[in-house]
């Protein structure tokens, strides 16, 4: 039986002083072993003040990705890219995190898990200093058909 992931944004938040208008991608790929699939959610520029946290803007978004059989032990890669957007130079910053997780039994309940990914972005150019880091928790549950 098949085993899918679906991956879906909880949070993005922000601490540091180089602005409050921003957009990102997510991109998850799975592994198990070689690649299974793939998918990215982008959300749009939108105002995120320093110190908020709070929901992704817009509708909610999930990607389904296939992950291997069932009882499997799939390792779900998750790159944020995120843009401080300015009026000259954008201020951008990326990170790459790896999730291991595992797919139930056939007829098991879902297995969650939730990661927080942190990017650091700093201002451009640097002589005007300045620096945020950029957070978002993705949530991936496993499930089997």
């Amino acid at each position: 039986m098949p085993c899918v992931i679906t991956f879906s944004l909880v949070s993005e938040s922000l601490t540091g002083d180089i602005g409050d208008d921003w957009e990102y991608q997510v991109e998850a790929r799975v592994f198990n072993p070689g690649i299974t699939g793939a998918g990215t959610i982008r959300v749009s520029e939108h105002r995120l003040r320093p110190g908020t946290t709070q929901a992704p803007p817009g509708p909610s978004r999930a990607v389904a990705i296939p992950a291997g059989r069932c009882g499997s032990a799939p390792r779900i890669q998750l790159t944020v890219n995120a843009t401080e957007v300015d009026w000259l130079i954008d201020d951008e910053g990326s990170n790459v995190v790896n999730v291991q997780t595992e797919c139930p039994g056939p007829g098991g309940p879902p297995i969650t898990v939730e990661r927080e990914v942190s990017v650091g972005v700093r201002e451009s150019p640097r002589l005007l200093g300045g620096s945020a880091t950029f957070k978002v928790k993705a949530r991936l549950v496993a499930s089997c058909e």
